[in-house]
């Protein structure tokens, strides 16, 4: 083999996007499109694009998406401070090919942290990947051979294979009582590629930021949103009630599987269970398109060593537990190269979970 490794840049867009296309390895997270979002997300962070390609004698073997960003004066490779998406590798390597491109990534990897100053890189596996939602050839967190800690949480999924009332039988009876009550009152509008215009989405921009209180980020990130539901790669679902938005969830779509991406109700109607509406309406229509896995979001169970427990957290973990489905384990890792800094982390995650012990 004659690897070489290339930085990834605009005009290798399309080859990356192609090569996310084909490997079973690659979800919605690897594409250029998720990483320019995260380079417009958090202006403040100053994201810096450090992803690369592996190539061998010309072919694509392998892709490494990594944006260096600043968080209150620390370094590190993430995704706007979440956990960025694990390299993809081309399905047909042999394994010992696979495990020399491995060895390389990672290496270069920590090449690059030396040379930008990084203190952290954060990395998990897509949950909604072929190689490990219908094929099962991950099965465990291969980074770890790498100097990575494991710090996995766990995914809820839905598999929308199955018939819409055996869906149904798995949603909670109290979420089904909030779902019947408000289907009396609500209608369920769904904006694809086929409808969504610049009236409707200003509609969702404008919902959010009244539910946020504020502009929570550039609006460059909503044109994105926009210009991926006109592509196919994500959808809309708005509630009204007697002629007017009340609330919308937004979900990506991409190699036939669904992940919940966000929702935003309008606070003048916090009585009313307008997500419960929503997801089931979402739900619905994804069997209806005979989409393959809804990944609805992480489960957590207490507040205890992970960056994204909290109370409020473990809350919207229920809400997401009562739609039904089956949780998966999501593999997460983390390396240090700052012994201080992995000190002051760890020993605030340690206080934190100290607190819970009764």
């Amino acid at each position: 083999m004659e690897l070489k490794l290339i930085n990834l840049e605009p005009r290798l867009y399309r080859s990356w996007d192609k090569f996310c296309e084909e490997s079973d390895d690659a979800w919605f997270w690897h594409t250029s499109d998720w990483l320019e979002y995260n380079l417009n997300y958090q202006p403040k962070m100053r994201p810096e694009v450090k992803s690369f390609l592996v190539v061998d004698n010309k072919r694509v073997v392998a892709v490494c998406p990594l944006i260096l960003v600043e968080i209150d004066g620390v370094k590190e490779f993430s995704l706007s401070g979440v956990h960025g998406p694990m390299p993809a590798f081309s399905n047909d390597l042999p394994k010992k090919a696979k495990n020399k491109i491995m060895k390389l990534i990672f290496s270069q990897i920590d090449n690059l942290a030396g040379q930008s100053g990084v203190k952290r890189v954060k990395f998990n596996f897509s949950v909604l990947s072929k190689s490990f939602i219908e094929t099962a050839e991950l099965k465990f967190n291969f980074s770890e051979k790498f100097g990575y800690l494991n710090n996995n949480l766990n995914a809820l999924v839905i598999d929308l294979k199955r018939p819409l009332d055996q869906l149904w039988k798995e949603v909670s009876h109290g979420h089904q009582a909030d779902i019947s009550r408000s289907a009396k009152i609500l209608k369920a509008n769904i904006f694809n590629r086929d409808n969504i215009n610049d009236e409707i989405f200003n509609e969702y921009v404008k919902l959010h930021q009244k539910a946020a209180g504020r502009q929570t980020r550039p609006l460059a990130t909503f044109d994105m949103m926009k210009k991926w539901i006109g592509q196919d790669k994500a959808f809309l679902v708005g509630a009204k009630k007697n002629n007017k938005f009340i609330g919308f969830s937004y979900f990506f779509l991409y190699k036939n599987n669904v992940f919940y991406g966000s929702s935003c109700n309008d606070p003048e109607f916090q009585q009313l269970p307008i997500s419960h509406f929503i997801q089931w309406s979402a739900i619905k229509l994804m069997n209806e398109k005979k989409y393959k896995f809804y990944e609805i979001g992480w489960q957590i169970y207490n507040e205890g060593m992970s960056d994204y427990s909290s109370k409020k957290r473990i809350n919207i973990s229920k809400f997401e537990k009562g739609l039904g489905g089956e949780v998966k384990p999501l593999f997460m890792s983390e390396k240090y190269y700052d012994k201080s800094f992995f000190l002051k982390v760890y020993n605030s995650r340690i206080n934190q979970f100290a607190q819970t012990i009764k």
